[in-house]
Order: C-alpha cells, then structure tokens, then sequence
C-alpha cells in the first residue's frame, strides 16, 4: 500500500469515526432535551448584581487563604 492510499484511509476512517462521534452526541441532546449551541453569543450569562468587573486579584487570593484556614481542623 502506499504512503498516499495509507493517509486517505486514514482520513476517510477518521472522518467516519467524527460522524459516529457526532450522531451519538446529537442523540445524547436529543434525549436530554436539549439543543446544540450555534452562536456562543447565547452561552454568555448575565453578571451578578455585585459583579462591577474589577476584580482584585490579592483580594481574591486573601479570602481563598480565608476559606482554608476556616475549613482546617484545630492544630494544624
């Protein structure tokens, strides 16, 4: 067989493994109700009330350190 008939089976298996792949997943949304997403426009949530987008960054970083010394046992 040669380098070339190699590489189109190659693609043509491949590319019949992506359609099998995509069918499962389009009956997988199908039972679940659910539809795929054309435009990420429709992924894009709305902030929360007291999101102003200027997170702080050692703000953040402080209250993680917070949250870890809260939920460590006495002692340690």
């Amino acid at each position: 067989m040669s380098q070339a008939n190699w590489m189109l089976e190659e693609t043509i298996d491949r590319g019949r493994e992506i359609a099998q792949a995509r069918a499962q997943l389009m009956e997988f949304a199908a039972q679940q109700g659910v539809s795929p997403v054309n435009d990420l426009a429709d992924l894009k949530g709305s902030p929360a009330p007291d999101d102003s987008g200027n997170d702080d960054v050692d703000e953040l970083l402080r209250l993680l350190r917070q949250w870890r010394e809260e939920d460590l046992p006495e002692g340690e």
